[in-house]
């Protein structure tokens, strides 16, 4: 039987599929909805910071604006720009006035000033301050990078240092990234412009803001202005970053995929999803810094606690799999081995061992089907034992009467040759002759059923030497029997019935001498043939069809009527019916009968002897 349609298979597969699908399923479950939390808390999160970060980053540019008014509050500050560069009085006013605003945002790098109406331009970058005449305003401070030409204070994004034209104090000052606040100064209330303040910012605080807003190992930040140019950007300053504008072009496409996503503009505050990557944003909302900050969470970084604990699960579940796996293993071979045992049981009775002790400890249905199906083969085993001994029975009387019929032929032949050598007074060949009939009468008497071939050819041999008395140099016999067939096994009787018919049936009428050949050899290791030729007269061809019919394995044990078979056919028939009831289960005993041309008749005898 198949492995695939055995009980056991299927009953470990049932299990198994019932046991993992529902436990695969509620893993994924739990991950999905795992997932979906952790990505709305996350969310949450990051927009409750990044709105802190923004009200904070406004109030610090919002300071340096104010910071940045006091051109306005000192009164005398427009008057003295007026008086640039002569009067001592009116440089060290504005000195202070420049020097207040320094003190009062911190991440002041530098200051430039200039005044129109006295074409000075002031550069504050250490406490030494620097002055030079010029016709002009610094062309990015009069103008801004980012300013749109409408509003007297812009913030410029985060650009390298420079000096406004004026010649570095020291070849070891090295630029750095700063954010510039420019504001336009007027003689208020008239719109004529008295001259351009610039501060230079560091980044120092903006990092300070947004360093608390993400995992440097993990995510990163951007501050970016309306044009998508990066204000900021978490890990390193902008000038120290090898990639500057593939950083810049990475933001900047994010931010534009996100008012795509968003539609025509992004919202205050939302968050958008790019290249496996979540996007948290929030605008400043300042009228003079377009800025947005935006959060890059990775999606592993995002779904990281949802990962770890569907591998926690996984784990659990795992460990709960291969119980799972070795209880069903169990249960199942627990269940189906004792129907296992009796199926071996049955195939070992098929095999032919009925005494097979059928033994099973379960005490469930397979215990008592057990014990039933035992109870069973000892009714069957005694029933058989009673069949075969009534076989046996039936047998040995089949093979007593056979033998009966086989002796009254074989003594009224050898009778009538030893009297006729009484009646011509050859008393030491008669005694002879006797000799060798009560030899003859000896083995007949045997109760041995089988015996060996070289016995049965020796019986053969004083069967024709009775004979050759009876023909004298009319007869003429060769016998010869190979070596490795003697010690086969053979029924008794087998040999002188199957000699005597040519005596009854054509050595009487046959002119000329008479010749009997006997042969033995062996085919293979568990099968002989002997065969026996005479050259009597062939038998009819339509006699010859109805005699290999019941030589036949098949017609030997059925009951053929003597009318049918002839009477002058009796040895060959008691022969042919001995030799059946003697041959082993599906290993019978062969007879082949065939005419000689020109004349004479063969017959070929197989036996099984391999045991």
């Amino acid at each position: 039987m198949s492995k695939y349609y055995s009980i056991r298979t299927k009953l470990i597969a049932f299990m198994l599929i019932a046991t993992t699908i529902p436990l695969l399923a509620s893993i994924s479950m739990t991950f999905i909805q795992t997932k979906t939390a952790l990505r709305e808390q996350a969310l949450e999160e990051n927009k409750r910071l990044i709105y802190q970060a923004s009200t904070n980053l406004n109030n610090y540019v919002d300071n340096a604006a104010r910071a940045s008014l006091a051109v306005y509050n000192d009164p005398n500050f427009l008057r003295n720009l007026a008086k640039l560069p002569g009067d001592y009085r009116a440089v060290a006013e504005v000195y202070t006035t420049l020097q207040t605003i320094r003190s009062a945002v911190p991440d002041v790098f530098q200051l430039y000033l200039h005044s129109f109406a006295s074409n000075q331009s002031t550069l504050i970058a250490n406490p030494f301050p620097k002055r030079e005449e010029r016709k002009q305003a610094y062309s990015d401070s009069l103008h801004g990078k980012t300013g749109d030409g409408n509003s007297d204070i812009w913030v410029e994004s985060a650009h390298m240092s420079h000096t406004y034209g004026f010649k570095a104090a020291s070849p070891d000052d090295s630029p750095r990234t700063v954010i510039t606040l420019h504001r336009i100064i007027r003689d208020i209330p008239s719109p004529e412009r008295l001259g351009v303040l610039a501060i230079d910012l560091n980044m120092n605080s903006i990092a300070a803001i947004c360093s608390r807003l993400y995992d440097p190992a993990k995510e990163q930040i951007y501050v970016v202005d309306g044009q998508n140019r990066i204000v900021y950007q978490g890990h390193s300053e902008v000038q120290k970053a090898s990639n500057t504008d593939h950083l810049q072009r990475a933001a900047a496409d994010a931010l534009q995929d996100g008012r795509a996503i968003a539609g025509t503009a992004l919202d205050a505050a939302g968050h958008f999803e790019q290249d496996h990557s979540m996007y948290v944003y929030q605008q400043l909302g300042s009228s003079y810094a377009d800025w947005t900050i935006v959060k890059q969470i990775p999606n592993e970084t995002l779904y990281a606690r949802a990962t770890a604990l569907t591998w926690n699960n996984a784990v659990i579940a795992f460990a709960a799999l291969i119980l799972v796996i070795v209880a069903t293993l169990f249960i199942s071979i627990r269940i189906t081995g004792p129907l296992k045992q009796l199926m071996r049981y049955m195939t070992q009775i098929q095999a032919g061992r009925l005494h097979v002790d059928i033994r099973l400890s379960s005490r469930d249905e397979f215990g008592v089907l057990a014990r039933h199906f035992r109870d069973m083969m000892d009714t069957v085993n005694n029933l058989i034992l009673r069949e075969y001994q009534l076989e046996i029975a039936n047998k040995t009387h089949q093979l007593r009467a056979l033998q009966a019929q086989i002796q009254p032929h074989f003594l009224y032949n050898t009778l009538q040759s030893i009297g006729t050598l009484a009646l011509q007074q050859q008393g030491k060949r008669a005694y002879t002759l006797l000799s060798s009939l009560s030899k003859m009468l000896r083995y007949s008497m045997r109760d041995q059923t089988r015996v060996t071939l070289h016995e049965e050819a020796e019986h053969a041999r004083l069967y024709l030497e009775l004979q050759q008395e009876r023909f004298g140099e009319r007869l003429e016999v060769h016998m010869d029997f190979a070596e490795d067939t003697r010690s086969a096994p053979i029924p008794r009787m087998t040999l002188q019935p199957l000699i005597e018919n040519y005596f009854k049936h054509g050595a009487d009428i046959q002119p000329g001498k008479g010749i009997i050949s006997i042969t033995s050899r062996r085919v293979d290791e568990q099968w002989i043939e002997i065969v026996l030729m005479n050259n009597g007269p062939v038998i009819p061809e339509d006699r010859l069809a109805e005699i290999r019919k019941w030589l036949q394995p098949e017609a030997a044990l059925s009951d053929i009527p003597q009318e049918s078979t002839g009477s002058e056919s009796i040895g060959l028939r008691n022969v042919v019916r001995r030799l059946a009831l003697n041959s082993p289960p599906g290993k019978p005993a062969r007879i082949e009968m065939n005419n000689i041309d020109p004349s004479g008749v063969k017959l070929q005898v197989k036996l099984y002897a391999g045991e």
